[in-house]
């Protein structure tokens, strides 16, 4: 289990980079005097990187192999990291967020793939059960990392700290890392006009981009939202969005359970109503409610990727199961991880946050009606 533990802390590392962005927008905003539209672009533009890289990953791999991939990933986000924290321009800031987004994305395809290349078949729920704490601890971290770079200077310190750790963590991989003989096959572009053309993987893609959106789309706008119209302090917001996601880590295991008990539809329509029920109180409800509404939606959120990705796996032919899974989490970062967020900062600039909030809720509650009971 060696390589998938370095494997997972470079994850952690990665991941922790590019959610640190929502914790740290209130002191970026005042620093720079931006908009709350300006702001949720940066955002926006990670998700849309992140995307983009998902064919490109592929194309590496297949050339290159999946370590080279994986080794860009690492280096490309450090360096993004250190120049977005000496940057002062919002339109300098706008391609490195892009690029953040697109290195971070290089990551998660090869990531995965190699693991299932390295483990033995037996070992792969173990494996990936692993692999998988690293984003779930880093949505608790992340919090207390922007806090703790402002209480010690500067928003700016949290970049170059995920660049540092970045770089040492790719010398660690260039050296200590495994790679394989084996290389993925070039995507087929037949087979992705076959898989697009299905409703089903329409269907998954709102999913997943649902699910993406809740868990970190809402995520990275609380902290501002609290700070700007709820009144707390930067540090108030950061460890109670923190703290919330602790106890999300165990009840993936009891989602999971679940969706064995039921089925998939019925998990997934359990947790839609939870999760956005909580939203909608987060934004338009009295201040009693902020923190129950805040844990029962980190909890709830984390509950739906299970009961998604076993539909997915029931929906799908075992030679079109992958690339329906690459493909639809493609979109998901645009559009739960980007428009959403960027939606309710431009709702935060227009009306206010709470109602963009709320109607993030509705949205989630939408999809009750996508799922075929």
């Amino acid at each position: 289990m060696g390589p998938v533990i370095l494997l997972s802390v470079i994850f952690f590392v990665s991941f922790v980079a590019r959610q640190i962005t929502g914790p740290s927008l209130p002191a970026l905003e005042a620093e720079l005097g931006l908009s709350h539209s300006h702001s949720g672009l940066f955002i926006l533009l990670s998700g849309v990187g992140f995307c983009l890289s998902q064919l490109g990953a592929s194309l590496v791999a297949a050339r290159w192999g999946y370590k080279l991939c994986i080794l860009l990933s690492i280096w490309g986000t450090a360096a993004a990291c250190v120049l977005i924290s000496f940057s002062y321009s919002v339109w300098l800031l706008y391609p490195l967020f892009l690029a953040m987004g697109m290195a971070g994305g290089l990551y998660v395809p090869s990531g995965i793939a190699l693991i299932t290349l390295l483990v033995r078949p037996q070992d792969w729920g173990k494996a990936m059960g692993i692999h998988e704490l690293a984003p779930n601890f880093a949505l608790i971290s992340v919090p207390f990392v922007a806090t703790l770079a402002v209480v010690l200077g500067t928003w700016r310190w949290g970049y170059q700290g995920c660049g540092a750790a970045l770089a040492v963590l790719g010398m660690l991989y260039l050296f200590l890392g495994s790679d394989v003989q084996a290389r993925p096959s070039l995507p087929s572009f037949a087979l992705i006009r076959e898989v697009a053309s299905q409703p089903s993987f329409w269907q998954l893609s709102i999913l997943i981009s649902l699910a993406v959106g809740v868990e970190t789309g809402v995520y990275s706008m609380t902290p501002l939202y609290l700070v700007s119209e709820r009144g707390f302090s930067l540090a108030e917001a950061n460890e109670l969005l923190g703290l919330s996601r602790i106890p999300a880590v165990f009840l993936v295991l009891l989602a999971g359970w679940l969706t064995d008990r039921l089925n998939p539809p019925l998990a997934i329509a359990i947790a839609l109503a939870a999760t956005g029920s909580a939203i909608i109180v987060l934004g338009l409800g009295p201040d009693a409610t902020l923190v129950p509404a805040i844990y029962i939606q980190a909890s709830a959120s984390a509950c739906l990727f299970p009961p998604i990705l076993s539909m997915a796996s029931a929906n799908s032919s075992t030679a079109n199961r992958a690339l329906t899974l690459s493909l639809s989490i493609a979109v998901a970062p645009v559009i739960g991880g980007g428009i959403l967020p960027a939606a309710i900062a431009v709702a935060g600039d227009l009306y206010s946050f709470g109602v963009g909030i709320a109607a993030a809720g509705l949205f989630t509650l939408s999809g009750i009606f996508l799922v075929k009971r």
